[in-house]
């Protein structure tokens, strides 16, 4: 894509050089670590002139690779002037590493989906292009949801660094008929949860909590019960308070569900996503956390006795991880005019609905979110109503990332018995002190 605008800076105030950025790649990716104006489909982009753009995103699957697919292409039919690329051919993670390598060689994208906790590397080094500016000037930017766009400066005193399509929340699917045959109501407080897990188990045959072991989404799951105990986990100053006492009991309380009280699977250390899901789906389980994007398959194998609610919560404030994601613009784009135009474009109306109705997640737009695809989920629906709740953990922390990507084998361990809840606790605050 040619060389850089130098005027982008990183975090420091210094401009990040290719040789530095493809260093960090190679040491490891983890050091980066309906208005009738949103329902408009036809772009009018302030280029007049034969412009080519490139756009990656990652696919989950075949169903999600069609998404940017098709979200390209309806782009391109509705102007004359942008032609987008798109490469849509890698993984989520891959995704990260391709970008950092292919901007040390000088052959970056325009535009990629990214993820929140990927963005502040991406700023500090500077590879990352803020969209304040632009944002600002858009007749539309006040259909996004206020907080959620607060969420895309990483930190305060930031611009907004890139542009959400959806932030998918994680809440807590629960089987309603187990609970009123236990005589029980959906659990509001964290001990409560402990105790309904336990309640509904009747191991071997069924277990009340369907437990993960694998990959560090295992834990993030629990990074909205650590909050409401009052863990934040790195504070801008630097303290760390993941190894104190509040944070320990979260953690020991949770393994306990699988050491002690024998309510989640026997098979949890090792387990993921698919897993979790042949759990609930066969009624071998009867709470997991996830997100919405589960629920059409959930609703089609277990009807109404599946329901969901907020996550349990320690102190008073209930919390929902809810990680935003949508398009950024790469700071070596020529064409960021255009770029941006692409950008509003797929966080519009019917482009916008294939990345949100299309995968059951919810939109970040007033005038979306009240289209009956997503009123008609109980779980979009439920969340939406707790908007408010819709949280992140420090991501711009300086060690989050070392933290992100070296804590997994700690938890299996956990999970498995063979270290304390106490000893990841505090293996993990070394991490983020990046004592480790």
């Amino acid at each position: 894509m040619g060389k850089r605008n130098s005027g982008t800076r990183n975090g420091t105030g210094s401009a990040v050089t290719r040789r530095q950025a493809l260093a960090l790649a190679l040491g490891g990716a983890g050091a980066l670590a309906v208005s009738k104006r949103a329902s408009a489909q036809v772009a009018s982009p302030a280029v007049r002139k034969k412009v080519k753009l490139t756009f990656w995103n990652w696919a989950d699957n075949p169903n999600h690779q069609k998404i940017s697919v098709d979200s390209v292409a309806m782009f391109n039919k509705s102007q004359d002037f942008i032609e987008v690329e798109l490469d849509a051919n890698m993984a989520v993670m891959e995704a990260r590493k391709k970008l950092v390598v292919s901007y040390a060689a000088g052959a970056p994208p325009d535009v990629i989906n990214t993820i929140q906790y990927w963005v502040q590397d991406y700023f500090d080094n500077g590879i990352l292009e803020p969209i304040e500016d632009r944002f600002n000037k858009w007749d539309e930017k006040s259909d996004f949801f206020p907080n959620i766009m607060e969420q895309t400066r990483s930190k305060k005193g930031q611009p907004f660094l890139f542009l959400p399509q959806t932030s998918i929340p994680y809440f807590l699917y629960y089987r309603a008929d187990w609970l009123k045959a236990a005589g029980l109501n959906p659990p509001e407080t964290y001990d409560e949860f402990i105790a309904t897990a336990k309640a509904i188990s009747n191991p071997p045959d069924r277990y009340g909590y369907a437990m993960r072991g694998q990959t560090a989404s295992a834990i993030q799951i629990i990074f909205p019960i650590w909050a409401s105990a009052g863990v934040q986990f790195a504070t801008p100053d630097g303290t760390v308070d993941f190894d104190s006492p509040a944070g320990i009991a979260v953690t020991d309380k949770w393994l306990g569900m699988a050491l002690r009280d024998k309510s989640a699977q026997p098979t949890a250390a090792t387990d993921g996503y698919r897993e979790l899901y042949a759990l609930m789906e066969k009624g071998r389980c009867g709470m997991w956390s996830y997100g919405p994007h589960a629920s059409p398959a959930l609703i089609t194998a277990l009807g109404d006795a599946i329901q969901g609610t907020q996550n349990p919560r320690v102190l008073d404030k209930h919390y929902m991880i809810a990680n935003p994601e949508g398009p950024m613009m790469v700071s070596s784009c020529k064409e960021k005019d255009a770029a941006w135009e692409f950008m509003k474009f797929i966080a519009s109306g019917d482009a916008a609905m294939l990345f949100t109705a299309n995968r059951m997640v919810p939109p970040v737009r007033t005038s979306l979110s009240k289209r009956p695809v997503f009123q008609d989920n109980r779980f979009i629906r439920m969340s939406l109503d707790h908007l408010d709740t819709w949280w992140t953990p420090p991501y711009a922390h300086p060690h989050w990332t070392n933290f992100q990507d070296k804590i997994p084998p700690y938890w299996q361990e956990a999970v498995k018995g063979n270290i304390t809840a106490a000893q990841f606790n505090q293996q993990g605050a070394k991490f983020l002190r990046g004592e480790a």
